[in-house]
């Protein structure tokens, strides 16, 4: 029997489904679902994403509202948050995507970039063997005739001072980038930041033509 590929995910709301996340922490439930079209795990990125790999899901372990930096529990470098991507087994790859609430909510780019970096190296120690991809932060944009924003934008450091962070940090520690940010494609929200049915479909394709690179 072929050993299973094992891929887990670290991220944030986005990234959430009830049921499979952590509980009291996703995004995607019951209301949410009908409202965006995203009913089931299959309709969300990264299940498109293993299905295409022919791969299995370890854990999930995205939390809606969570930043990279923070320091707290459910902060992207705590040390609960990494070692539960291995609690399904050690995974064989690793899907970050993380620091749109960071660009959201704010934080300074010298402290992400810190953070950031702290949080690349705990994976790699926790994980020596597996496959790390970090995304840059794509570009959304609200369903038409939508004025809800989810971020006030006008009042944010440009989303691209934190992908450039990525980008550079990733190189840094040797780990594998899913440019997302380098794409000029919009996936489709129901607020600017959350994706619908189609703004998944959209997500899913970025990071598969990151990964066939």
């Amino acid at each position: 029997m072929n050993k299973q590929f094992i891929i887990s995910i670290l991220g944030d709301s986005i990234s959430t489904f009830q049921g499979v996340t952590p509980e009291g922490s996703a995004f995607y439930g019951s209301w949410n679902r009908s409202e965006t079209g995203v009913i089931t795990p299959e309709d969300t990125w990264w299940m498109k994403v293993i299905r295409a790999l022919d791969g299995h899901l370890g854990t999930n372990n995205s939390m809606a509202g969570t930043m990279v930096c923070g320091g707290a529990l459910v902060s992207g470098t705590s040390a609960r948050r990494i070692l539960d991507l291995g609690s399904n087994g050690n995974p064989d790859m690793i899907l970050v995507a993380m620091g749109a609430n960071d660009w959201g909510f704010r934080v300074l780019p010298q402290e992400f970039e810190t953070e950031y970096a702290k949080m690349l190296a705990a994976i790699k120690m926790a994980y020596p063997y597996a496959d790390i991809w970090c995304a840059t932060l794509p570009e959304a944009k609200p369903e038409p005739g939508d004025e809800i924003s989810f971020f006030n934008v006008d009042g944010c450091i440009s989303k691209r001072v934190y992908s450039d962070i990525i980008r550079k940090l990733a190189v840094e520690a040797d780990v594998h980038l899913a440019d997302l940010g380098a794409h000029p494609d919009e996936y489709s929200t129901i607020d600017g930041a959350h994706p619908d049915k189609e703004g998944m479909e959209t997500l899913a394709e970025l990071w598969i033509r990151e990964l066939q690179k």
